[in-house]
């Protein structure tokens, strides 16, 4: 069964010809004929009842007509909808980013997409560089925004703007402005879980100077921001962070921020696409805005 055959039977049906059904569909009288001779074949089922005046559905035929006219609606309203897909931004667009950015950039560019596309909205999510990663290599999310470049075959890295980690500490530590990395290891350290950037960055700064984690004193590992910090402020331990974060929103009464000598904390911030996937109209409208932000090259 193809659509050509449906067009024949619902123009014969209409028509009660096979003659004026032929015209209507631009083909020959017998090719309408062949047409519904094979339709009915396929289903098995008399479909018309012939005359020498005109042609009348039978029963089967009445019944087929409905299905027949919904299949050619249901074609229609797809072929619709598919050549405006290219040009229609809605719906809801799916975001993962990791802590710093999601805390930082993100709400500034969701301000600036909103702007432009209101019909858009989002749901976000917090996640660990690592098991952004997997969301986009496993198609859960069209977008990320991760703390560490990535190299993967899966994965399309961008890059977008740098970003410097600091130390930060309750004001009852009395840790200067700038403190010796030998220094910190007296200090109760909280870090992030494993797999998040902020961490790794500052791990691969610890072994470019001659130490691992393994040498500082970690007391707490936290999976969220909120909770280091006001672990922070409590006095608690010291931490990492990164000092976009700090500078956001944190109240510098409560938590000092210090630099640690002789060491380079700085790492980028990335946008991360499937290489294996093609971006909805939605997702690549907000890529463009990224790509237009950032000065990416695509």
């Amino acid at each position: 069964m193809d659509f050509k055959q449906l067009e024949a039977f619902i123009n014969v049906a209409k028509h009660k010809s096979f003659s004026k059904a032929a015209n209507c569909v631009f083909l020959s009288q017998p090719a309408v004929s062949s047409h519904i001779s094979t339709l009915e074949r396929e289903l098995n089922v008399q479909l018309f009842d012939r005359t020498s005046k005109e042609v009348l559905l039978t029963p089967a035929g009445e019944s087929f007509l409905n299905f027949a006219v919904d299949i050619l609606n249901t074609r229609d309203k797809a072929i619709s909808s598919i050549s405006s897909f290219n040009t229609t931004i809605n719906g809801k667009l799916r975001l993962a980013a990791s802590t710093t950015p999601c805390n930082t950039i993100l709400p500034m560019l969701i301000k600036s997409f909103q702007k432009s596309y209101s019909d858009v909205s989002f749901s976000v999510t917090e996640l660990s560089s690592r098991e952004i990663v997997n969301e986009i290599i496993k198609f859960d999310c069209e977008i990320g925004i991760v703390g560490n470049d990535v190299e993967d075959d899966k994965i399309k890295c961008y890059r977008l703007l740098e970003d410097n980690l600091v130390l930060i500490s309750s004001p009852e530590f009395n840790i200067p402005e700038e403190i010796s990395l030998e220094s910190l290891l007296k200090y109760r350290f909280i870090l992030r879980e494993n797999g998040s950037a902020t961490r790794k960055t500052f791990e691969d700064a610890l072994y470019k100077n001659n130490m691992d984690i393994s040498m500082l004193n970690v007391c707490c590992e936290v999976n969220n921001q909120d909770t280091l910090f006001q672990f922070v402020k409590n006095g608690i331990g010291i931490s990492i962070v990164s000092d976009a974060v700090y500078n956001s929103y944190l109240n510098s009464d409560c938590i000092k921020k210090s630099k640690i000598k002789d060491i380079v904390l700085k790492r980028y911030i990335y946008l991360i696409i499937s290489s294996k996937r093609t971006l909805t109209p939605t997702a690549k409208a907000f890529f463009n805005l990224c790509k237009k932000t950032y000065e990416f090259d695509k």
